[in-house]
């Protein structure tokens, strides 16, 4: 259940009646954006549109789905790769319900943010009393960047790559390889700066300073190729 092969199907079949956008959209009472939707893959008929547009061109629900007529597969194996295909959809939902549930909880922290200014404040004299911290807001600004930063390498982890701009992935084709190993990469890149956020808890003294910022940045620079590595050999390129 290909969105873009069902796009190209149906530009064949309009084409081959020598109809325009304009004239489909007017035979099955949609919007001539609608088709171009359908045609790029940037959306895909709903249970009506199907059963319109089979009805227009003389094809079956099942070769519209798979993008292609018959002669070239049986109906049946058709049938059986949609059925694979939604099955996949239907994981797909369910992975993005858990990364809004992911989402939410950290955007419910932000909010909440205001009222533990109390509590904060309280960590803050701590640190301020055990530790040679300069600024401790900063720290717990750079701790919840590090988390925001390992969930959203969590949710590309999960399959969900639409995060990214398409120009990231618009040349991928092992997309679940890809958010495999991009994900990872994104995860990690949270560490160096969780250590480096620790070490900062003792910024006064000289040494661990230096450390610190060594290991922020040669940690980044690590993620980074590797991020871009994984670019190359997915994508074909960074962009």
């Amino acid at each position: 259940m290909n969105a873009q092969k069902c796009g190209k199907f149906i530009t064949e079949l309009r084409k081959d009646k020598n109809l325009t956008q304009k004239d489909l959209a007017n035979e099955l009472n949609v919007s001539d954006k609608a088709i171009s939707r359908w045609e790029t893959g940037k959306g895909f008929p709903d249970v009506d549109s199907l059963q319109s547009l089979s009805k227009f061109f003389s094809v079956s629900i099942n070769e519209l789905l798979a993008g292609e007529k018959a002669e070239t597969k049986t109906m049946e194996q058709i049938a059986e790769e949609n059925i694979i295909s939604a099955m996949v959809e239907t994981e797909k939902i369910k992975n993005t319900k858990k990364s809004t549930i992911i989402l939410s909880i950290i955007v419910a922290l932000i909010l909440l943010i205001p009222l533990l200014k109390g509590s904060i404040e309280s960590i803050i004299d701590l640190l301020g009393k055990y530790t040679l911290v300069n600024d401790p807001w900063l720290i717990i600004f750079n701790l919840f960047i590090s988390l925001c930063i390992f969930f959203t390498g969590l949710v590309v982890y999960k399959g969900h790559y639409k995060l990214l701009h398409s120009y990231h992935y618009r040349n991928v084709t092992d997309f679940n390889g890809y958010c495999h190993e991009l994900g990872k990469e994104v995860m990690f890149m949270s560490l160096p700066l969780l250590i480096s956020t620790i070490m900062e808890l003792w910024v006064s003294i000289e040494i661990i300073a230096l450390l610190s910022k060594l290991v922020l940045s040669i940690g980044f620079i690590i993620c980074f190729i590797f991020i871009f590595k994984t670019q190359i050999k997915y994508n074909g390129g960074l962009f």
